[in-house]
């Protein structure tokens, strides 16, 4: 038998947290970040970030980078969603157009220590009790069915072929005929059922209008959609738009899959707009771009995002791609059993900037947190933990993990104190940053 050396890190120090004497002010974290976004986004994000301590979590993973970073490791690498909380989990479309759920956001993917992930999920899941206002048992029992759900199904994969571990995926109809609890069951159904009817054509309906000439267009709603033929020419160095996406376009194309590209040379694109989206990400350079093909139905309406360098990466031991956007998207591939085939990326033409592409909707879809009873967060938990040891597995050394897992309970329960304590330093962070907001240091919109 092969013997597995003896990580750094006992699994029973995976409770402990503490803010280290030189723990950075997450005030100034959060402004450091900001500092090169859009400025007339950034009160929106800070508005998105104060609806709670959850909200403030969710915009916040570089702060949780710096926390994790610095403390002791596994050093049981994988590559890392590395912003891991509940809400980045949700359903979409296989390529083959079956509801499929797995992890979704991977701005901050690099490769790292596996627990870094877990223990932001962990924390996240206790969190999302509190804003239920569930009891601290009912938040330590979610915490810790959620690790269990990671270690046990971590170590079903560490006794399954690579073929096995690199064809699982979690069928949204079959989880939905398995789950026992109605209430869960039931807005899972009506939730999947939302997300079947998000498509391009959908989302034309609500983000385009008629111009004069009767063509579509996208609607020009300031300030959170902004079409790029009315922004003033010094946001773009006095380039035509349609220069600039031209470009970004065919250095799209050439990241992507020869059949992905050809299907896409049959789409012409006809307008585009700054589109801000999700919480953390508020402020970033994203944009979505109209594309119309031969048929009237021929609509396609692809998003790019800006990617910045990971939160994670002053702390990673294995090097990135030089590009983020490739860092995103090859991360994303890496994690995921199946994926947006239109996924690819690009740099811009007027500013040393990285890119990555993607379809805005493709059944995309989410579990509405705040609808869950304790039971419903428990079992949520369970599925968003057996997702992320399925992404794990496959690009970590699985049977490793799993040795390193074997305590059983002791993991479990480690990872739940981890959970609590670091939650109540969310909720102290969150309370700073709030009183920021009180005090004029932060500026915040009213726009949610």
């Amino acid at each position: 038998m092969v013997q597995i050396p003896a990580p750094p890190l006992k699994v029973q120090d995976l409770s402990r947290w503490a803010p280290a004497a030189d723990r950075r002010n997450p005030i100034a974290v959060l402004q450091e970040q900001e500092a090169d976004r859009l400025p007339w986004l950034v009160p929106v994000r800070h508005s998105r970030m104060a609806h709670d301590a959850f909200a403030f979590y969710r915009g916040t993973p570089a702060v949780m980078a710096h926390d994790l970073g610095n403390a002791p490791s596994s050093g049981l690498e994988v590559q890392l969603c590395g912003d891991c909380h509940l809400a980045n989990f949700g359903f979409y479309a296989s390529p083959e157009w079956s509801l499929v759920f797995d992890l979704n956001d991977f701005d901050e993917t690099v490769r790292g220590p596996f627990e870094w992930d877990l223990k932001r999920l962990v924390a996240s899941a206790v969190l999302a009790g509190r804003s239920l206002a569930l009891t601290s048992d009912q938040q330590g029992r979610v915490a810790r069915r959620t690790a269990r759900a990671y270690r046990k199904a971590m170590q079903t994969l560490a006794t399954q072929s690579l073929h096995q571990v690199w064809a699982q995926r979690i069928d949204v109809d079959a989880y939905i005929n398995e789950l026992e609890h109605p209430p869960l069951r039931q807005h899972v159904l009506k939730v999947s059922a939302k997300a079947r009817a998000r498509t391009c054509i959908e989302a034309a309906d609500k983000l385009c209008v008629r111009g004069p000439d009767g063509q579509l267009q996208l609607r020009h709603d300031p300030p959170l959609i902004w079409r790029h033929a009315l922004l003033d020419r010094s946001w773009t160095a006095d380039i035509d738009w349609r220069d600039l996406a031209q470009n970004h376009l065919q250095l799209y194309l050439c990241s992507v899959p020869a059949e992905v590209r050809h299907r896409l040379q049959r789409y012409h694109l006809v307008d585009a707009a700054m589109k801000a989206v999700g919480v953390g990400s508020v402020g970033t350079r994203c944009a979505i771009g109209l594309f119309v093909g031969p048929h009237p139905d021929d609509l396609l309406i692809l998003q790019s995002k800006q990617a910045e360098a990971s939160v994670f990466e002053p702390y990673a031991t294995t090097p990135s791609p030089d590009h983020h956007g490739q860092r995103v998207i090859e991360g994303q591939r890496l994690m995921q059993t199946v994926s947006d085939p239109f996924l690819g990326w690009t740099s811009s033409l007027q500013r040393d900037l990285s890119y990555y592409w993607r379809l805005l909707r493709n059944w995309k879809g989410s579990v509405d947190l705040a609808s869950l009873d304790a039971k419903g967060l428990e079992l949520y938990g369970e599925l968003c933990g057996r997702a992320l040891a399925k992404a794990h597995a496959r690009s970590g050394d699985r049977i490793a993990i799993a040795a390193w897992l074997d305590a059983g309970k002791v993991f479990d329960q480690a990872l739940e104190a981890f959970g609590l304590h670091y939650a109540d330093q969310a909720e102290s962070d969150y309370r700073l940053f709030m009183q920021a907001i009180k005090e004029g240091r932060l500026e915040a919109s009213m726009i949610f």
